[in-house]
This record gives structure tokens, sequence and C-alpha cells, in this order.
């Protein structure tokens, strides 16, 4: 849901100062756990800081490995999944793993030892 923004207000003097920009961050979900008090989020800031939240307090169909867009506004905390930073993320993850398994395969002899 898109809100409407407010024109600048106008004094005297012409246009009023522009309010601040709302407050944006990214989260990694890092894991998802049962607790007695049911479902915690492990999320991971962008400076590698993490906390817990109730899952229920995410998006529908959080899953380990989303990334997260927080919006601090006027009316509170606005959480929505980017899927496809998720997906880009995901595909960067899987290419530099095939690359690294490749790499041990070939340092691997035909008894599958590895030489170093």
């Amino acid at each position: 849901m898109k809100k409407a923004s407010r024109p600048p207000r106008t004094g005297a003097n012409g246009p009023a100062e522009a309010a601040p920009a709302a407050r944006q961050e990214r989260w990694t979900v890092d894991g998802i756990e049962d607790s007695p008090r049911g479902p915690l989020a492990r999320l991971e800031r962008e400076d590698g800081t993490t906390f817990d939240l109730p899952l229920k307090s995410l998006p529908d169909g959080v899953c380990e490995g989303d990334l997260l867009a927080v919006q601090d506004g006027p009316d509170g905390v606005t959480v929505r999944i980017l899927v496809a930073a998720t997906l880009k993320r995901h595909e960067t993850a899987q290419t530099q793993l095939d690359a690294l398994n490749s790499a041990e395969t070939d340092l691997q002899d035909e008894d599958g030892e590895i030489t170093v």
C-alpha cells in the first residue's frame, strides 16, 4: 500500500525545509527457531549485530536467508521481503559454492585423496 505524500509546507520566506527521510535498514533472516513462546526469527543487521523477533511480527512466508527491507516511518515500522535481492543473493552463493566444490575435486587424486 502506497501512502500519499504531503506537499512541502510553505511560509512567508518560501518552501519550508523538507521532512527528514524515513530511516531504512536491511535485515537478513539468519534462522528460525522454536521457543517456549513460539517461533522466533534470528535476524542480522548490516553491521553484523543479531537479535530475535517473534516470527509472527514478520511478513507471512518469511524463510531463512531472506533479505528484509525495514522502513521506520511516522505510522510505525514496515517490513517487507526483498524477493529479487534474496534470489540474487542465493544465486551468487550457489555460484561460489559450485566453484569451491569444483576446485576441491581438482585437488583430489584418483583415490579421492586431497593433495596440497
